[in-house]
Parts: C-alpha cells; structure tokens; sequence
C-alpha cells in the first residue's frame, strides 16, 4: 500500500497543478473562510438561511465581548443576555448576542 506522502509526491500527481507556498497567517485566513463556507453551505442544505441562528458557546460569546467567564456568569444572573442551557452547558444565539451588542451602542454626538 502506498502513503499519503508518496502519492503527493508521484509526478502523474500533479502535471496540471500550480504549487504556491504560503505563509501561516494566510493559511490560517484561508483555513477559517474554508469552515465558514462549509458551515454556511451546511445551513442552507439544512432548509436554514436567514430564519436559523447560529448558537455560541460560553467560551465564544466571552472571547467576542473581550470578556471574562465570570463577568458573563454575572450577565446571566442579571439576565442582561438570552442564553439557553442544557445541564451545564450554556448557549447563545447569534440574533441575541448581536441585540446584546446593539443595546449597548454609543452614538457619536454627531448622529441625530
């Protein structure tokens, strides 16, 4: 049986093929849009789209917010923030998290 490696490596392999080499931060930017694509394409194929929501972690809403657990834990006991909770797992959605930060918005004094 052949390796991954010596098949990449097989000429036959790759006549047609461009090869660029790119640095870790593009990967990681090429790597993120990827999973978003594959999420959103995901949703749609599930009959979702505008009417689903996405559902946010405890760890995702703080590290979006810039936030600790313990000041969400605080935001949930105030319930300044919705948040769903299956034994002791919390969830967010997007819609609330978004309403959340839209609630908290400062207008410049130059917009009436």
């Amino acid at each position: 049986m052949t390796s991954k490696k010596e098949i990449f490596l097989q000429p036959q392999n790759v006549k047609n093929m461009d090869i660029k080499i790119i640095g870790v931060e593009e990967f990681e930017q090429l790597r993120t849009d990827l999973i978003n694509t594959v999420r959103e394409e995901l949703a749609k194929a599930k009959g979702g789209g505008e009417g689903t929501d996405e559902y946010l972690t405890s760890k995702q809403v703080c590290e979006e917010l810039g936030i600790s657990n313990r000041q969400f834990q605080k935001y949930r006991d105030e319930r300044r923030i919705a948040f769903s909770q299956f034994g002791r797992k919390i969830y967010v959605r997007r819609s609330d998290l978004n309403a959340f930060i839209a609630n908290h918005r400062i207008a410049s004094r130059y917009e009436q």
